[in-house]
């Protein structure tokens, strides 16, 4: 099936295949999802063995409106409501405790959920077409650059996937994810931040972790390209001689190199460019991908974040 366009036809055909038991991938405001019903083990089973994602990896259930939590948890309570006002909709999942009626297969086997509100009007569309919770992790292989575009997916899944397009993912990096199990950690850094969080509901915890946790994306190799990457000082940059490596930097131009993006210097631009340009520098085929290491700010916490889990030293 080619890449759709997101019109009214194409958007009742895959909430329609939604329906069936079929996933469907769809953009995000973040990175595109690989989506199915909720409610479906089936079609959760289905989204696993398509990506080979490991079954204790849960999946984010996205949501249109903070009404439909009630489908999702009964623990919802004044906090979360504060930041779902907040951010939603918008980049922040919440997990909470799960509603007996919700499949432990979309919760990675767990008696937690992540629920998520997009901004995007493409997945908003599909959500209020379906009329339900979508559950959806990134729509790439297990471990894999994460996609930022339907052409992203179609590469990997080719074209018997039903692909709705939205367009470019003006994020482009996943989002904030926030548990509300007990004291609050962020458990994945993403573009809304502690402080913004903690302008809200007073102060949270950031827990880093390389294990999979009740978040998704949390083990210690994730996003990475197939191409041995690496994160490089300034100075390393600024002298390399490799005419076999693709570089990615931010203030330095190699001495010699294969190929050269030059990176943003705001963390929100270069977020909303990552992904791309690390599909871009795997497809050339490389013997190594370096990129120079971005500034240890908090403002980069998530850019540095998902550059911890796709490179080794």
């Amino acid at each position: 099936m080619p890449i759709l366009e997101p019109t009214n036809e194409n958007i009742e055909l895959s909430a329609h295949a939604l329906r069936q038991g079929k996933p469907v991938a769809f953009a995000t405001e973040t990175v595109y999802g690989l989506g199915c019903d909720t409610f479906n083990t089936i079609a959760i089973e289905r989204v696993y063995v398509m990506k080979n994602r490991p079954m204790d990896n849960p999946m984010i259930a996205h949501i249109l409106e903070s009404s439909w939590v009630a489908r999702l948890t009964n623990s919802w309570d004044a906090m979360c409501e504060s930041l779902a006002e907040a951010f939603w909709p918008g980049p922040l999942t919440l997990v909470v405790r799960k509603h007996e009626r919700v499949p432990a297969e979309a919760c990675g086997g767990r008696e937690t959920i992540a629920i998520r509100c997009p901004a995007n009007s493409v997945a908003r569309k599909l959500l209020l077409t379906f009329g339900g919770p979508v559950s959806a992790p990134s729509a790439n292989r297990s471990g894999y650059i994460s996609p930022t575009s339907a052409e992203h997916v179609e590469s990997e899944f080719g074209s018997d996937l039903s692909i709705l397009d939205g367009g470019i993912c003006e994020e482009g990096i996943e989002s904030t994810v926030l548990s509300l199990i007990s004291e609050p950690p962020i458990l994945r850094p993403g573009t809304i931040s502690r402080k913004q969080i903690e302008q809200v509901i007073g102060p949270v915890l950031q827990k880093p972790t390389t294990v999979q946790s009740e978040s998704p994306g949390t083990s210690a190799v994730h996003y990475a390209p197939s191409t041995p990457t690496k994160l490089k000082s300034r100075k390393e940059i600024a002298t390399l001689q490799d005419p076999g490596c693709f570089v990615l930097s931010i203030h330095e131009t190699p001495a010699l190199c294969g190929h050269h993006i030059k990176m943003p210097s705001s963390p929100k631009q270069y977020g909303a460019v990552l992904y791309s340009s690390l599909r871009d520098a795997d497809s050339k085929k490389v013997s190594a991908i370096m990129i120079e290491q971005p500034p240890i700010e908090t403002s980069w916490d998530a850019i540095n974040d998902r550059l911890s889990r796709c490179t080794t030293k």
